[in-house]
């Protein structure tokens, strides 16, 4: 029989669960019996972490369990069990789970709204719904329902036309009603498409009727903030609400200039939104219904393409079966791993113990990282510590019960066991970390037994999914296929619950927060990168018969850069990549694990965990400061490249803060630093600059996310003397657009937006300069763009922050081939 749940709520003395048995979806409430745990004096066949004998307790009612539970509110210690109920069932009812993404039905939502009067706000919803589009990601059916006229030839879309708003409402709900989807999804559907529509249904039907999109008749409005912005949203209880930004912005590991669906569609899949063919949005509703229609469901499109290529929703529902939790709780890490640690835990017969209330401590220590040597490098190996805080959770034996104290040894750290001026020899059963704390060693903690099987399991998997790829190529059968997505889905939310381990560590409402915990693994990695900066630099004086020279450039949180071109040098390699391949693997590899393992002994660890591989090597990496840096890369992990690739992290180029076209011309700048010379690069600046200057303002603003508008902003004098360039520039652009009432047009700019902003020449009429804008200037109103200034800012000011580090010059004289001194000769 094939059965797995969608979503359970608990509700009362009910659990309120969806679920597809055989394929059929079934809702139903369930009468849950919760146990509990209690000390007792005798053995029995359940224990705490501390190793205590516990006996179940079963309760009639989930309210019986409550009332057992509140007893002893000031007595943890005399209660253990799980009190998040529907999380215990769902451990219980489905212990070999297995789920079909075939048959979860998830639809895409996108809403259009007619602005009359500005732009909609969702909260106060008092403009009215032109259309609804959805699609089955399913079967891939289009529904639209609209109050206008639209014909379409299309087989996959039906449209459903509407007399007015109420009727347009009413046939969607009794369609929705029919087909109560498990996950509802869009772009930005959580602060928008959401709240509008159920306000919406409000406002013009009733709050009864409302209650018709959740299977359980229940849907839940709140107040949350974010971005300093306060926004209204609904939980259809029944119904995962996985807004696909939030997926986008969770598990891409990605900073975008926008985060608008156009600018990520052109990203990800290389295509755009519909433009807008009139003036207005008005304009184009009012006239133009038919291609208004089409925009609207280009947008469901979009999403829908989106999940095919990245399987964002695929992933999100994966994690969530591998914990047993709700699809939405992937989207945090606190009560994703608690319920994780519950179930991983009563496989072992032993009991979690209840959530307290910690106040969250003073900020601990985070990584090092180095002050690198900038300027220019040749020949640059880097090595990589593999998952590093995972590893030393597994290296310590970190975890709640095998912590000795909460008290640490007083002005221990990182120095001291570097130098190795502790006597680490008295230290029994016991390994010692950093900050201080005492972690036993004669048993296996639950944390790295946890971390150990994940790690493996995702080497398991991402080879599986590696062979199946393999597979493919040779015999391209479809069915591979599935089997790739699957694995890949597998091991990549075994490496995202890997990585936020960590955050829940870190967070004061975890149920196994403390601060000791927490510094432990921080302060231990640490540790581990600057032993090995030492000992490589060590390991290279020897190996070149030089003394205290730092072979070291920089050092950042898991990773080490060396410089080898005195090696190279040398020897003079005829392919110094495939000499240095050499080196790593069969010298500096082997060295690296001998010194890792002395820091093992040496701290009393519970195992040796530390695993450090070659990662890049580059004929050329310019340095620029902390975690800026530039390389050549001829070889990465393995791959070598027939021609280098730049590998760029926190210069200019690489964000999102830079312009576009100023990203991209930084790049190839970037290549002519690397294999050019001065000449070919201040020639490449020159002819940028013709081009920058032929640009529309809105490509060569810089993208900005905006916050402080209110407290920036003064009534008489638009805003307060200090106030970020950026913020100026949107109090201005707010004030122009009511001055000139354009709200039917642009929407003002609020806090939390992106935006883009603008240098303007000085003096201007508006004594400002900057203007801000969202995607465009009002064309209604003239602004006198300083493009010399922008192109100075954006372009010329990060690049020269590069090549100043490697002594050339920038020609400002944009009309020689020469330097600057030469001109000035």
């Amino acid at each position: 029989m094939s059965r797995f749940y969608t979503n359970i709520i608990q509700w009362g003395n009910n659990l309120l669960l969806r679920e597809i048995v055989n394929g059929e979806r079934i809702n139903r409430r369930v009468k849950y019996s919760p146990t509990m745990f209690c000390p007792v004096m005798r053995e029995t066949k359940y224990k705490t972490l501390q190793g205590k004998y516990v006996m179940p307790v079963k309760h009639e009612t989930i309210k019986e369990a409550k009332n057992w539970v509140q007893q002893y509110e000031d007595q943890p210690h005399l209660v253990y069990g799980n009190t998040n109920f529907q999380f215990s069932y769902l451990y219980e009812q489905y212990p070999n789970l297995e789920w079909n993404m075939d048959e979860v039905l998830i639809i895409t939502i996108d809403i259009e709204v007619a602005c009359e009067n500005g732009f909609p706000n969702p909260q106060e919803a008092s403009e009215e719904l032109l259309s609804i589009t959805i699609k089955n990601q399913q079967n891939k059916q289009i529904f639209v329902w609209g109050v206008g006229k639209f014909k379409t030839e299309r087989k996959d879309v039906v449209y459903i036309e509407c007399d007015n708003e109420y009727e347009l409402l009413t046939e969607f709900i009794k369609f929705w009603k029919l087909n109560q989807p498990d996950v509802i999804t869009g772009w930005n559907t959580e602060f928008f498409d959401i709240p509008y529509l159920c306000n919406r249904i409000k406002k013009i039907m009733n709050e009864d009727t409302l209650k018709d999109l959740s299977p359980w008749r229940s849907v839940l409005s709140k107040t949350i903030y974010q971005m300093g912005r306060q926004y209204q949203v609904y939980d259809i209880q029944g119904v995962a609400a996985l807004d696909y930004y939030d997926l986008y912005r969770k598990f891409t590991y990605t900073n975008q200039e926008s985060y608008k669906l156009d600018h990520i569609a052109n990203v990800e899949l290389g295509i755009k939104k519909d433009e807008n063919p009139h003036d207005t949005f008005r304009d184009w509703y009012t006239n133009d219904f038919q291609s208004f229609i089409d925009y609207n469901i280009k947008d469901v499109e979009i999403v829908d393409q989106l999940e095919d290529k990245m399987k964002l929703i695929e992933l999100c529902l994966t994690m969530a079966y591998e914990a047993k939790v709700n699809y939405v709780d992937v989207l945090g890490s606190v009560r994703y791993w608690d319920v994780l640690i519950h179930n991983y835990l009563m496989d072992k017969k032993i009991v979690i113990p209840q959530k307290t209330n910690k106040e969250k401590s003073d900020k601990y220590e985070g990584a090092y990282v180095k002050d690198p040597q900038v300027g220019e490098h040749k020949w640059v190996v880097s090595f990589d510590l593999n998952s590093l805080y995972p590893h030393l959770i597994m290296q310590y034996n970190i975890s709640p019960e095998t912590l000795k104290s909460d008290k640490t040894i007083p002005n221990m750290n990182v120095d001291k066991l570097l130098s190795k001026k502790v006597d680490t020899s008295i230290l029994k059963d016991t390994t010692m970390t950093p900050n201080g704390a005492l972690f036993r060693t004669d048993k296996k903690g639950f944390l790295p037994e946890m971390m150990q099987t994940m790690y493996e399991d995702r080497v398991k998997y991402k080879r599986a999914m590696l062979d199946a790829k393999q597979e493919y190529e040779k015999t391209k059968n479809p069915k591979l296929l599935k089997m790739i997505s699957k694995f890949d889905n597998i091991q990549m939310a075994r490496k995202i619950s890997l990585n936020s381990a960590y955050g829940a560590i870190g967070n004061n409402w975890f149920r196994y927060y403390n601060l000791p915990i927490a510094e432990a693994i921080t302060t231990s990695g640490q540790l581990s990168i600057r032993w090995i900066e030492e000992k490589l630099n060590e390991y290279m004086n020897e190996l070149l018969k030089t003394k205290d020279v730092d072979y070291v450039i920089a050092s950042d949180t898991d990773s080490v850069y060396i410089r080898f071109d005195e090696l190279v040098e040398k020897f003079k390699p005829k392919n110094p990549v495939d000499f240095l391949d050499t080196i790593a693997k069969e010298k500096v590899e082997p060295f690296i694990n001998k010194v890792y393992k002395e820091l093992a002994d040496y701290t009393k660890a519970f195992e040796q965990k530390m695993q450090m591989k070659r990662e890049v090597i580059a004929d050329k990496g310019i340095w620029t400061a902390k975690k800026r840096y530039i390389l050549n890369a001829h070889d990465v992990e393995g791959v070598r490249y027939k021609e280098p690739k730049l590998k760029i992290m926190g210069i200019e180029a690489v964000k999102s803060s830079t312009p576009a076209p100023c990203r991209e011309n930084i790049k190839q700048a970037l290549r002519i630093i690397m294999d050019g010379d001065e000449k070919e690069l201040n020639t490449f600046i020159q002819n940028f600059r013709k081009k920058f200057l032929t640009l529309a303002p809105e490509d060569v603003a810089y993208p900005r996310g905006v916050n402080g508008l209110s407290k920036w902003t003064e009534s008489h004098n638009l805003f307060k003397k200090g106030a970020p360039i950026h913020v100026k520039g949107a109090i201005l652009y707010n004030h122009l657009i009511k001055k000139n009432k354009l709200g039917y047009k642009y929407p003002l700019i609020q806090e939390g937006d992106k935006i883009k902003f603008l240098h303007m020449k000085l003096p201007n009429i508006y004594q400002s300069s900057s203007i801000s804008f969202i995607t465009k200037l009002p064309k209604e109103i003239s602004f006198a763009v300083d493009y010399d200034l922008q192109f100075e800012k954006s372009f010329i000011e990060p690049l020269n922050y590069i090549i100043e580090k490697i002594k050339w010059n920038v020609d400002r004289s944009y009309g020689t081939q020469g330097t600057l001194e030469s001109f000035f000769a």
